[in-house]
This record gives structure tokens, C-alpha cells and sequence, in this order.
């Protein structure tokens, strides 16, 4: 574990609006420390969008975008389960949309992050991302977000926020991308999770929380993982997306406040 927070960060000092426009963001540098992270996913990110076990098993799959920026910039691992997580002990956790997770995996979790750990959660309660396998194919990306125990535990809850699903711009601290149904984390009333402390961002986006001894950093969105969203020229070259810049902010927030130098 590379470390961890010792004081409940301050939420980011940012604005979130809502547009119409596609903003440009330059390529950040690669980091000299690759951190090495573990994903869990039910969306289409290490084999490409209804790739065919065919395509798998030949090596004839593509990744992804946002996926071939993160191996550019992170020892990254794709993983279906946490049992190994005290061993391996990862530098961060992302969860980005997963699949139904074990019971037993939401506790391994927890306690990993209370004693020190770092997650980050991307989590739709409203995902658009069209696919064009059957409905009841295991490969189709979850339409909302199943980890309510996790947040539920930690007393927030993940709410739906806006009506409209069409695509629009983010503008966040610096960094812009695309979405659609973005949601809301919000406080659950009564809740007696005495050692989570989160502070959340403008419009509730982000709560950035204090678990334990470790941190977790929590978005209600997924889709501006998807590079149907994203300009063309970002499509070809990932590391011009906001969308990846965006979760590298969330990635380096973590070193920076261990003392670690990209």
C-alpha cells in the first residue's frame, strides 16, 4: 500500500455546469511511480464493446480507450473477485460499474480501506451505454449501480438526478468530458458510520470520504467512461480525454497526499 491519508481531504474546489460544448484537454505526462491498481467492471473497458469470446480467446479484442490510457499510466489488473486483496494489496481500488459484488468481497473491501486502503468508486444509478448483446447477456454493462450495501454501510446513498439522457458536457475542476444521467450521492439520515466523515463536491457528484484510516473517493456517474461520448480526436489518441484526466486527478490526489511523486 503506497500510503494513505492521515486528515479528511477538503472536497474539490470546482464548479460543475452543464453544456452543450466539447472542451480540449493536453495529454498529462506519464507518472515516473505507476500505481498499481486492481478494476473491477461490468463495462465493456479490457476487451472493447461486444467483443465475442472468439475475439478473447484469439487476442483479437481491442480494449477500451480509457482502458489502453490506464495501462499507459498505471500497472492496472482487470479482477473478478477480493479475496486476494489483503496479499496482492493493491495502491488503489476502482470500481467502475461492477457487476453484483459477493458479500464477502464488500467486507474484504471495507475492512481493507478502513485499515488504510484507497477506493475509487464510478457508479451510475442511470447508465446509457448501448450494446448490441441480448438483455440477458452477462457481458452487458449493469444499468445502475449495485454496491447500496457498500454506500449504505458508509451512509450515503446513490439517487438519480437528472431526467434528461442525452449527451452533456462536464466541466469539473479543470477537467471536461462527456455524459449522460448524471446522479447525486447524498447522505443517508440517521446514519451512525462514526469513523466515515465524506464531504461532497458541487452538486453532490463527488463525495470525497474519510473511512477508517483510509479513503474513498466516490463519483455518480460511469458513462464518461464511454468513448462514444468523447471527440474523435480522443477516440485515437486517449490521453487528449478529460475523462481519463479526470480519473487520473482522483489517482494522484491519493499520491500527492502520501508523499509519493508522480
Amino acid at each position: 500500500m503506497a500510503g494513505f491519508w492521515q486528515t479528511v481531504p477538503s472536497a474539490i474546489v470546482a464548479l460543475l455546469v452543464l453544456t452543450q460544448c466539447t472542451a480540449a484537454e493536453s495529454p498529462s505526462e506519464s507518472p515516473e511511480v505507476q500505481p498499481r491498481i486492481q478494476l473491477m467492471t461490468s463495462l465493456p473497458l479490457v476487451w472493447g464493446d461486444d467483443a465475442s469470446m472468439e475475439a478473447i480467446l484469439s487476442g483479437d479484442s481491442e480494449p477500451a480507450p480509457i482502458y489502453r490510457y490506464w495501462q499507459s499510466r498505471y500497472d492496472i489488473a482487470a479482477v473478478d473477485s477480493l479475496e486476494n486483496l489483503a496479499h496482492d494489496d493493491p495502491d488503489i481500488i476502482i470500481l467502475a460499474q461492477p457487476r453484483a459484488m459477493d458479500p464477502a468481497d464488500l467486507t474484504t473491501l471495507d475492512a481493507w480501506v478502513r485499515l488504510g486502503g484507497t477506493v475509487i468508486i464510478l457508479t451510475d444509478p442511470d447508465l446509457v451505454w448501448s450494446s448490441e448483446l441480448p438483455l440477458a447477456d452477462p457481458r452487458r454493462p449493469l444499468v445502475s449501480g449495485l454496491l447500496s450495501p457498500l454506500l449504505g454501510h458508509w451512509g450515503l446513498e446513490l439517487v438519480a438526478a437528472e431526467k434528461n439522457r442525452d449527451a452533456v458536457d462536464l466541466r469539473f475542476a479543470g477537467y471536461s468530458f462527456a455524459t449522460r444521467g448524471v446522479g447525486k450521492l447524498k447522505p443517508l439520515p440517521g446514519s451512525t458510520a462514526s469513523d466515515v466523515r465524506c464531504k461532497a463536491s458541487a452538486a453532490d457528484f463527488i463525495m470525497r470520504c474519510s473511512v477508517g484510516l483510509g479513503q474513498a473517493s466516490i463519483v455518480a456517474d460511469a458513462d464518461f467512461l464511454n468513448a462514444a461520448l468523447w471527440p474523435e480526436s480522443a477516440q485515437r489518441t486517449p490521453q487528449k480525454s478529460g475523462a481519463g484526466r479526470f480519473v487520473d486527478s482522483l489517482v494522484q490526489e491519493h499520491f500527492k497526499a502520501a508523499g509519493i511523486e508522480k
